[in-house]
């Protein structure tokens, strides 16, 4: 079998129209059309739901082995349908699903309209303008290679060949190139898509096809060779010696492969002495990418179409309600910043800097082969002397440096800031850190000081200083505590400081800093001043000179537990399974049986009584006992989700398998996890007995859990999940201390939802869904020998996990240190194979709009990537959301007053930083009746919460749909079903999970996998 890239050689040598093209239906899939096989499955969907009065929504991921096998065993069940993977089924389930001409006519137009080109037609579209290409030859309906070639070039000539003009063809300038649509064109021809239909070419298109293929080559790509008419001319005159003289090549995707009437005629050329071969191709889009770029050719229109920011990145704009009380921000503002004196030098490193200045008290920096110094001439000449290289201005630093991630400008006011908080007599005992020694307190054995972190950022041409209070702790002999001793004093400490307390705090640190009422940091004549009061949002009664940043607030998300009645919505979703069930339920006619869903055991002997005691508590009602009010009763299994669960017996020796724990316990690491594999290889003959597999890991196992003996970055957890995955088995672990808790409410709806998402359920779906958007969220994981994988998840519109994918990253390119990224190439492979997986999981998907999220910046080589991958979509955002940020907000009344409110913000609050960036507040406290009629809500109540920092990158959605989107995205995480929201959308709560999991030996690359194995 040839390589892509020996194909692409080969084709790149070949003198200009030599080879020609002939395009199945595999070409168009990253355009958003189905392959031939796409189109069955939803052929299949349609009849079966309509049959039996079921929404297609149950099965809208066709690409699921459950979902293939309802259909399919449903089909085999009639006798008289072709067998799996016939080459009739397309026909026959085409004709059987919408029976008459025009119905068949009307379907294809629906999908094909309006459908736009993706990179590789683009590519190709420009080989035509440059005559590489002569001919393109395809059976598919679509105009996506007309659609590139005008978009490119409006005014460039060629052939369109069809049915239509078929009495035509003999007059067509044979000087131009030419597209033939073979089965022909769903704006003019009668389409050929039946049995009958696809038993011919037309005579006139067959005469002038071969004519044209005498003396030529022909590489096939995206097509499977299912049509009769088509195999047999090629079996036909295969033999001709002038006939495809030059070669026959057929592409099979790297997931693929080729048919047997294939390899056959692919034979048949090589036996007459003909160059023929099945080379592995990457995809249409990558394979056309490849022989663009081989050729060398440059076009504008597709290398730089992501620049056109014009369309591409808007300013964010809020259109929603605004805050109703006054929001004090713990951020002081700067407008202006000292100027620099700066000078060329031949010092070269931040070593050779540092040896220069010495003892000097000066602050400068190293950049660019500049020094931008706060000093005066006098003392840079005395300090610098023969390095410096030109002549010293005194100048603004240059925007491209501010906006710079750790700019040596931003380090430079840090350094003003730490001299004037020594001066003042603070200790800094990290970087940026500093506590008071005059606040030593004694408590429980610890010395305890005030104390503040500083952070500056950059934002619209203002410097901000964040102030956030904290605590540092020593033992009272003076030293340091150990790292987790550390930061647990701390949390213990600051998780009781609340709204009012917090406000207490940064009041005492505001009065420390401020020397007559200004928050002036110096040296000499370079200062900078933040001015006071902070900066803050909304309230009444406010003055003049207050600073101000616009503030909005949204609504709680609710999510739905009916696909038709939308009475059936609820906040809270624990309330919302209670009384209605999930949604899944709604997508059957009423009365509908639902199939158990079945558990498998694994687990030690003498812990099965226990394990299978705390399976059973799952069909039995349990009230809660949950300060968390959120928590609602827990009502059995059955009566929550509509569909009863089966828990093993322990006479069930084929799916309640026990093992003795002594003997466990006296074998290593590395033996536990290879008898676990084991144990997944028996449960993977049985996946039709059970849905889920339960492993139990009593407390005994505990050294087993992140055994270093294996690897570093072991985790058994991960390590087996990785492994289950590839045997398609699911896993859910359960150990010893979820089942002897304080909350075994909490944990049963944690656990039952759980197993029912694994079981292929579907448990909510978010109120308002734009059909037309598909979610991403990006991660990268570096393991302890170096290699660097990236990790994508995705996501269907509403935000319910399709797929999981681990790519490893060739050649990584970094920001900073530590942080990985990937280049162009590694970007747009990923996110290439991704928009296919979205297709093929539902080949009938409009995607018009692609969101992707990632903790890190978009740097420039990722953004073009990206857009090459997402090529003829509308909209792609560029989302960057940050965890971890400095900002911080105290709530008070309708107006400012000395004392703060007791409760924290509301969950749902957005602050506009600048026209690229704000924050949200995805945790924060909730005021709901279906919470709790009178209470506040403030999950886990602890201190005060932290808002994500969202950075838009690329993109055009308004700020309100981009707030909306990742509020709703906190309430999706279905492995945390026992909780109201996570801090972050799923998007990301589960590229954590999957950058941990990418660590582990039996880690799966280049291979999509189905969302639910992973939870």
């Amino acid at each position: 079998m040839m390589t892509q890239e020996q194909m692409i050689r080969n084709f790149c040598v070949m003198n200009d129209g030599e080879i020609d093209f002939f395009l199945g239906a595999g070409a168009s899939v990253q355009s958003g059309i189905p392959t031939g096989g796409g189109f069955v499955w939803n052929f299949k969907r349609e009849i079966y739901c309509t049959e039996n009065n079921i929404s297609n929504q149950l099965y809208q991921d066709l690409k699921l082995p459950s979902t293939q096998a309802v259909l399919q065993d449903y089909f085999d069940s009639k006798g008289d349908c072709p067998i799996l993977y016939s080459a009739k089924e397309y026909s026959y389930y085409f004709e059987k699903c919408y029976s008459t001409n025009i119905a068949r006519k009307r379907f294809i137009e629906s999908i094909v309209n309006n459908k736009r080109p993706s990179l590789g037609y683009l590519c190709m579209a420009d080989l035509m303008l440059n005559s590489k290409i002569k001919n393109v030859w395809t059976t598919n309906f679509d105009g996506l290679l007309e659609s590139a070639i005008h978009s490119l070039s409006p005014t460039f000539s060629y052939n369109l060949c069809s049915s239509a003009n078929e009495n035509s063809i003999s007059m067509l300038n044979d000087d131009y190139p030419l597209i033939c649509k073979l089965h022909g064109d769903y704006r003019y021809d009668a389409l050929q898509n039946t049995s009958e239909e696809l038993q011919k070419i037309e005579d006139k298109i067959q005469s002038y096809y071969y004519s044209k293929l005498l003396g030529k080559g022909l590489i096939v790509t995206g097509y499977s060779g299912n049509d009769e008419s088509i195999m047999s001319f090629f079996e036909n005159h295969i033999h001709e010696p002038d006939f495809l003289s030059k070669g026959l090549f057929w592409a099979v995707h790297k997931e693929g492969c080729v048919s047997q009437r294939v390899e056959n005629l692919i034979s048949q050329a090589k036996a007459v002495g003909k160059d023929a071969d099945i080379f592995e191709c990457d995809g249409f889009d990558a394979f056309l990418l490849g022989i663009y770029r081989n050729v060398n050719l440059h076009n504008s229109l597709i290398e730089d179409r992501w620049k056109d920011f014009s369309n591409n990145k808007r300013n964010l704009t809020f259109n929603a309600s605004n805050i109703d009380c006054f929001i004090k921000l713990n951020a002081y503002m700067a407008e202006e910043y000292p100027k620099c004196n700066v000078f060329e030098t031949d010092i070269c490193s931040w070593k050779e800097l540092k040896a220069c200045i010495s003892d000097n008290n000066i602050i400068a920096a190293l950049y660019s082969q500049k020094i931008y110094c706060f000093a005066n001439v006098d003392e840079i000449k005395a300090i610098f002397k023969q390095h410096v290289k030109s002549e010293i201005k005194f100048e603004p630093v240059p925007e491209r440096i501010l906006y710079k991630n750790h700019s040596v400008y931003t380090g430079m006011i840090y350094q003003l800031i730490k001299n004037y908080m020594i001066h003042k007599g603070m200790v800094e005992y990290r970087k940026n850190k500093y506590f008071d020694p005059q606040t030593e307190k004694y408590d429980s054995g610890y010395r305890i000081y005030e104390a503040v972190e500083i952070a500056l950022s950059y934002i619209d041409n203002k410097y901000y200083m964040n102030l956030l209070p904290t605590v540092h702790v020593l033992k009272t002999s003076g030293q340091e505590l150990d790292k987790n001793i550390y930061q647990f004093q701390i949390n213990k400490i600051m998780s009781k400081t609340y709204n009012r307390q917090y406000n207490e705090k940064l009041r005492l640190w505001e009065n420390k800093i401020r020397t007559s009422k200004k928050m002036l940091f110096g040296y000499d004549t370079f200062c900078i001043e933040f001015k006071t009061p902070a900066v803050s949002c909304g309230g009444q009664k406010r003055q003049d000179d207050w600073y101000e940043l616009p503030a909005w607030t949204y609504s709680e998300p609710k999510m739905c537990f009916s696909e038709d009645d939308v009475h059936k919505q609820t906040i809270n979703q624990l309330k919302g399974l209670n009384k209605y069930g999930p949604i899944d339920c709604s997508y059957m006619k009423d009365g509908a049986v639902r199939s158990p869903i079945k558990l498998a055991v694994l687990a030690p002997k003498e812990k099965m009584p226990t394990i299978l005691g705390h399976l059973n508590e799952l069909n039995n009602h349990k009230a809660t006992t949950a300060k968390d009010i959120y928590i609602s009763n827990y009502e059995g299994f059955d009566s929550i989700f509509r569909r009863s669960l089966i828990i093993p017996v322990m006479g069930n020796k084929d799916i309640c398998i026990g093992y003795t724990e002594e003997t466990i316990l006296s074998n290593t690491a590395s033996k536990f996890l290879e008898f676990l594999k084991r144990g997944i290889d028996y449960f993977s003959n049985r996946v039709t007995d059970f849905n889920v597999l339960v492993i139990y890991i009593p407390r005994s196992f505990s050294r087993f859990r992140e055994a270093k003996e294996i690897s570093a970055d072991f985790n058994l957890h991960d390590a087996i999940k990785l492994y289950a995955t590839d045997k398609g088995v699911k896993v859910q672990f359960i150990e010893e201390r979820s089942i002897n808790t304080k909350d075994p409410c909490k944990v049963l709806w944690g656990l039952s939802t759980s197993i029912y998402a694994k079981a292929s359920g579907t448990l909510w779906h978010p109120e308002a869904v734009d059909s037309t958007s598909a979610y991403v969220g990006i991660s990268y994981a570096q393991s302890s020998n170096g290699v660097c994988i990236g990790c994508s998840q995705l996501f269907d519109s509403t935000g319910t996990g399709i797929r999981m994918l681990l790519r490893k990253i060739d050649n990584p390119h970094f920001y900073g240190k530590r942080n990985p990224y990937m280049g162009q190439d590694a970007a747009r492979e990923m996110m290439i194979a991704l928009r296919e997986q979205y297709y093929r999981s539902n080949p009938t998907a409009d995607l018009k709009r692609i969101v992707i999220h990632k903790t890190t910046p978009f740097m420039r080589e990722e953004i073009i990537g990206i857009t090459q991958a997402f090529e003829g979509l509308d909209n792609v955002e560029l989302i960057q959301i940050q965890e971890y940020s400095a900002w911080r907000a105290i709530k008070f009344g309708t107006q400012a007053s000395h004392t703060a409110d007791g409760f924290p913000v509301k969950r749902g609050m957005a602050i506009q930083l600048s026209a690229d960036s704000f924050l949200l507040w995805t945790h924060g406290c909730i005021r709901h009746p279906e919470i709790d009629a009178v209470k506040n809500y403030y999950k886990g109540g602890r201190g005060i919460p932290s808002p994500l920092l969202i950075k838009r990158y690329y993109g055009k959605s308004s700020g309100d749909v981009l707030a909306q989107e990742i509020l709703m995205l906190t309430k999706m995480n279905w492995n945390s079903g026992d909780s109201l929201y996570k801090v972050l959308p799923v998007t990301l709560d589960f590229a954590k999970v999957l950058s941990r999991m990418s660590k582990q030996n039996e880690a799966i690359y280049n291979k999509a996998y189905d969302f639910r194995y992973f939870m």
